[in-house]
C-alpha cells in the first residue's frame, strides 16, 4: 500500500523525506502566536464546501476552479434528486471564499463592524507535485473585513512581514502594484484586450480563450508564459482615485521603512481582487518563487448577494514557508524525564512515578518493556530526554532516586516525598507552566 499521490506523511522522527511533525507543530504554533500579536482570531471552517463556493468567489474559469478543484457528488443524493437539483460538493482549493461564506452565513458583520480572522488548515489541488508543492497543501491566512483604510493595509503588509522574519526567512522581496478600482478595472481590461488582439498569432488558443473571457486572467498568464516586451502595465490605466490611494500607500509604506518594489504587471489570477495586490517571493524556493499573496477584495461580500464589505487579505503555504526557512528544527520533541529501573521488580513503582509527574504537566517516558537496565539506558539517550530518573530497590526503600542530567552527567540522590518542585525546577517550568 502507498500513499495517494501528491500527498504525504509528516513523520515524528527525522528521515530526510519530510519535515518532523515536531518541527511542523513548532511552525504552526509560532504562527498562531503572531496572529495573536495582532489581534487576528482564528476561524476553522469545513475542508468540504458547495462547489458555488468557489465557482462564485474565485470565478468559474479560473485555473484554481476549472482544472484543479476536487469536485464530487453524494451517490445517495444523485439518485434521490433529479440532475438538475445534485448537489455539488469540493475539497476547498483556498481560505478566503469560505471566511466570506462563514462570515455571511453567522452574520459576524453584525457581532463585529471590524472582524480580524485568520485560518490555518489544508487545502486541496490537483496539480502537479513539485518541491514543496503538494495536492493536499496547507495555508495560514489573514482576513480583515470591514475597513478600506489604507493604514490597514500598512498593518497586513506589516504581519506579513512580521511573520517571515520571526520564521527566520530571509532572501525575500514585497512585490505590490494597485489594479484599481471598478473603472480602472475597466480600462485595464480594454487595454489588455486590444494588446492581446494586435498580439493573436503570437498566443496560444487555449490563451486567446482566456483572454475574450477575462483580459485580467490572461495578462497574468502573459507575464508569465510569454516574452512580449510591450505588456500594459496597470499604473499606466488607474483613474486618479486609484492612483492616489497607490501613491498615498507608498508614501506610507517608506516612512515606515517598508522595503517594497513595485510591480506594475502584478495581477494574481483571482477575480475578486481590487486596489491593493501583493506578493512575496523568495530566491530560497528556486523557480516556484511565491511564498505569500494577497491584496484588497471589496467586492467579494457583494459576489454572495450580502451587503459589500471592504477587506483585505493574504495566504501564506504553510509547507513553502518550512522549505524556505534558514534554519528548521527538525529534532523530535525532547522528553523531560527517563525513568529506567535497576530490577524488573521496580517496573511498576517506575510507572507510578511516571503517572505522578504527568500529572504536573512533564514530560516523561519509562520502558515498559522489562528490558535490560543497559537497554533502557540506550533507549533514554535515543529519546533526547534531559535527564533520567534511576530507581533501584535499594535507594527507593530508603525513599530516594537517582536523577542524572545527560548533557553533564551529574548525578544526584532525590527525596520522592514531597518533592515535585525538584523535577520542574529541573526543566526550568512552574506548575502554572507545564500545565
Amino acid at each position: 500500500m502507498k500513499i495517494v499521490k501528491g500527498f504525504r506523511d509528516i513523520l515524528p522522527y527525522d528521515t530526510g523525506n519530510s519535515d518532523t511533525s515536531f518541527a511542523w507543530t513548532t511552525t504552526t504554533d509560532q504562527l498562531r502566536q503572531i496572529m495573536k500579536t495582532y489581534n487576528f482570531q482564528e476561524i476553522i471552517t469545513p475542508v468540504i464546501e458547495h462547489d458555488s463556493v468557489f465557482k462564485t468567489g474565485i470565478g468559474e474559469d479560473t485555473d484554481i476552479v476549472s482544472k484543479e478543484m476536487y469536485e464530487f457528488v453524494l451517490e445517495r443524493d444523485s439518485s434521490t434528486v433529479s440532475k438538475e437539483k445534485i448537489l455539488k460538493y469540493c475539497l476547498r482549493p483556498e481560505g478566503t471564499a469560505p471566511i466570506i461564506r462563514s462570515v455571511i452565513e453567522n452574520s459576524l458583520s453584525k457581532i463585529k463592524s471590524l472582524n480580524k480572522l485568520f485560518y490555518l488548515g489544508p487545502m486541496f489541488r490537483y496539480e502537479r507535485s513539485q518541491k514543496g508543492r503538494y495536492r493536499m497543501f496547507h495555508q495560514i491566512g489573514a482576513e480583515l473585513i470591514g475597513s478600506d483604510e489604507i493604514l490597514y493595509e500598512v498593518e497586513i503588509l506589516n504581519l506579513a512581514k512580521e511573520i517571515l522574519t520571526s520564521l527566520n526567512i530571509d532572501n525575500y522581496t514585497f512585490q505590490i502594484n494597485s489594479i484599481g478600482n471598478n473603472e480602472s478595472l475597466k480600462n485595464i481590461s480594454k487595454a489588455v484586450s486590444n494588446f492581446g488582439r494586435k498580439n493573436k498569432d503570437s498566443i496560444e488558443e487555449k490563451d486567446y480563450k482566456i483572454l475574450n473571457k477575462n483580459p485580467l486572467r490572461f495578462l497574468d498568464k502573459a507575464v508569465h508564459n510569454y516574452n512580449f516586451k510591450d505588456i500594459p502595465k496597470t499604473i499606466d490605466y488607474l483613474d486618479k482615485k486609484s492612483l492616489k490611494r497607490f501613491n498615498d500607500l507608498t508614501k506610507i509604506l517608506d516612512s515606515f521603512n517598508f522595503k517594497y518594489s513595485i510591480n506594475n504587471q502584478l495581477v494574481r489570477g483571482i477575480d475578486y481582487y481590487n486596489d491593493l495586490v501583493f506578493e512575496v517571493t523568495s530566491s530560497n524556493l528556486g523557480a516556484q518563487d511565491a511564498l505569500l499573496a494577497g491584496g484588497r477584495y471589496d467586492s467579494l461580500m457583494g459576489k454572495f448577494g450580502a451587503d459589500e464589505s471592504k477587506s483585505i487579505g493574504f495566504a501564506a503555504g504553510i509547507e513553502r514557508l518550512i522549505l524556505a526557512m534558514k534554519s528548521k528544527n527538525q529534532a523530535s520533541n525532547s522528553i523531560d524525564f527517563f525513568i529506567v529501573y535497576q530490577q524488573e521488580e521496580m517496573i511498576e513503582e517506575s510507572l507510578r512515578l511516571a503517572l505522578r509527574l504527568r500529572e504536573v504537566g512533564l514530560s516523561i517516558e519509562v520502558d515498559l518493556l522489562r528490558r535490560s537496565f543497559t537497554k533502557q539506558i540506550k533507549s533514554a539517550d535515543k529519546s533526547l530526554a534531559e535527564n533520567i530518573i534511576i530507581i533501584g530497590k535499594d535507594n527507593f526503600n530508603n525513599g530516594t532516586i537517582v536523577v542524572k542530567n545527560m548533557a553533564s552527567g551529574i548525578e544526584e540522590i532525590v527525596s520522592l516525598k514531597n518533592n515535585i518542585d525538584f523535577f520542574l525546577k529541573k526543566t526550568k517550568g512552574t506548575p502554572n507552566e507545564k500545565k
